[in-house]
């Protein structure tokens, strides 16, 4: 609708107006919207060739973890930088999911895209994968604050709530971030008892609570080299999960 794209257009407007403060290198920034018949239906970004998205190297069972664990660290420090943007207060990656970064073959270097979702100036948030419609949120408003569709608000605690969630999926082979909140702790001890160390599973553990998240990133070491038996998939197969 036209708040819906009003707002894309402001987003990508701040973007290219701050592009100096910002001089991030690893953040593919939008260049200007793109119309069809007169309707506005994307936005057209600098053009990477020899590209692979980051989604299809951290589900591919023949990557190492090691691997996988380098490319989430890079992740890590590009949300850091753009939290470490000072001109610009509040700046957050917003919708913070693997899809939305890319792995260059040619400088082997992660960059983050599709900038439209994030949060700058005055904009709003109109959807986060792993936050949006999440109602393992609700309960900690003064933590995931929510707007008047009941939806999180933007903030420090859903950047790492969200990028919590692309290591867990990671360390999953799958959709964990589904997992209904019993079953979610259910397979945190599955976790605990094969191999993943007590600091990190306690740090997902505290993911619903009111402390406060932080990257977890300092404690990636504690993910195993045999993650098999973490499986979220055969795990809801053995729970019998019928809506995963």
């Amino acid at each position: 609708d036209s708040k819906y794209m009003g707002n894309k257009f402001l987003t990508i407007s701040l973007l290219n107006h701050y592009k100096d403060e910002i001089s991030i290198p690893q953040l593919i920034l939008p260049e200007q919207l793109v119309s069809i018949d007169k309707v506005i239906s994307g936005f057209i970004m600098p053009f990477i060739p020899n590209n692979t998205n980051l989604s299809l190297i951290l589900y591919d069972k023949n990557v190492e973890i090691s691997e996988k664990i380098k490319h989430l660290r890079s992740c890590e420090q590009i949300i850091q930088a753009v939290h470490h943007v000072k001109a610009i207060e509040g700046f957050l990656l917003g919708d913070i999911h693997e899809s939305n970064f890319i792995y260059n073959h040619d400088d082997n270097k992660i960059y983050a895209v599709d900038l439209d979702g994030c949060k700058i100036g005055n904009n709003q948030i109109h959807s986060m994968k792993y936050g949006s419609f999440n109602e393992k949120l609700y309960g900690f408003e003064k933590k995931y604050p929510l707007d008047y569709d009941d939806n999180p608000i933007c903030n420090i605690n859903t950047e790492w709530y969200c990028y919590s969630m692309m290591v867990l999926n990671t360390i999953g082979q799958g959709n964990v971030h589904r997992l209904l909140i019993n079953d979610f702790y259910d397979y945190l001890q599955l976790l605990k008892d094969n191999g993943v160390g007590k600091e990190l599973v306690d740090y997902f553990c505290n993911l619903y609570s009111y402390k406060s998240n932080v990257s977890p990133a300092p404690l990636l070491s504690e993910i195993p080299d045999d993650i098999s038996k973490l499986n979220v998939n055969e795990f809801a197969k053995q729970k019998k999960l019928t809506y995963m």
